[in-house]
């Protein structure tokens, strides 16, 4: 983790509206701004 700042919302803590610069951090987004989430729009079958 190189950097962590509050954008928005500080008054709701860990609820808050976070940006986080990392480095070497291979990840991906599970659930979108929209509520989308990825494993229930996965084709199992």
């Amino acid at each position: 983790i190189k950097k962590v700042e509050v954008v928005e919302y500080p008054e709701l803590g860990m609820e808050a509206i976070w940006r986080i610069e990392v480095e070497d951090f291979p990840a991906f987004i599970v659930v979108d701004d929209k509520g989308n989430d990825f494993f229930k729009e996965l084709n199992l079958e």
